[in-house]
């Protein structure tokens, strides 16, 4: 699998994309969450080859995407999204859209406001709770400016299959973020998520896990859908993808029916 990093417009900011040129196959575009960056999909995509070829961009205020003062609730960023869909070589319209926490929004925002542009949805754990806030947040933004170490030593608590190598990639993701999108989000909640048309497939997390979208809140939300789908996965924390890659590959890739069963070879 070979990756290539570009940049590409959004709206009236650049946006740093990575994207899977090596084996060639249909583009996905992959969201991130909160304070991190597209690199985080970098071993998950893999498990989405030769059916689905990644496309991961750096978010405003996220990553090495620009950072300016304002323009961070989802709208603004599904639209940075839809800059980059019409320039972009090779991602023709529509596009399925998988997003994680915040992505999960942005992907949503995308489909209500250019619904030309995606196919189809999967949504990873997204923030559509009001009964269950995310105190990931408010620990995060807390610890980015805490002296070093201490935010390593809470990332490493929340994800120890991770190990050390996780933990310090993330810490420096979360404190080169934009403090605005972490301002942004947390006097955002709570969220009101569209019902869109497309298909959309919700995987919902083990709040018993840290998983952030109850049970009550994820069957309200798919019972709106003309088109949904809920698949939860017991025992998974907040970032499903990291900790169940297989699960979660094959449920895309069975949602956009392609052969079941191929993410767990790879």
């Amino acid at each position: 699998m070979r990756w290539q990093e570009q940049t590409g417009p959004g709206r009236g900011v650049r946006l740093h994309v990575r994207r899977v040129v090596d084996p060639p196959a249909p583009p996905v575009l992959l969201l991130h969450g909160l304070g991190v960056g597209g690199v985080v999909f970098q071993a998950f995509a893999r498990r989405l080859l030769p059916f689905l070829a990644a496309v991961a961009p750096d978010l405003r205020g996220h990553g090495q995407s620009d950072a300016p003062s304002s323009g961070y609730t989802p709208p603004d960023y599904a639209l940075d999204l839809a800059e980059l869909i019409g320039d972009a070589e090779g991602l023709t319209p529509p596009l399925p859209v998988v997003g994680h926490s915040l992505g999960a929004l942005v992907a949503l925002e995308l489909a209500r406001l250019r619904p030309e542009l995606v196919s189809w949805l999967v949504l990873l754990d997204p923030p559509l709770d009001p009964e269950l806030p995310n105190p990931e947040i408010e620990s995060v933004y807390r610890l980015r400016h805490a002296p070093s170490g201490e935010l390593e030593a809470y990332l490493l608590e929340r994800n120890p299959g991770g190990g050390k190598l996780l933990a310090d990639m993330l810490a420096q993701l979360f404190r080169a973020a934009s403090d605005a999108a972490f301002e942004a989000m947390l006097a955002g909640r709570p969220f009101e998520a569209p019902a869109v048309g497309q298909p959309t497939l919700v995987i919902q997390a083990d709040p018993r896990k840290g998983g952030i979208l109850g049970d009550a809140a994820a069957r309200a939300f798919v019972e709106r859908l003309p088109n949904g789908r809920l698949l939860k996965i017991p025992g998974a924390p907040h970032a499903v993808h990291a900790s169940h890659p297989v699960e979660v590959a094959e449920a895309i890739l069975e949602f956009g029916g392609y052969s079941s069963g191929a993410a767990s070879s790879r």
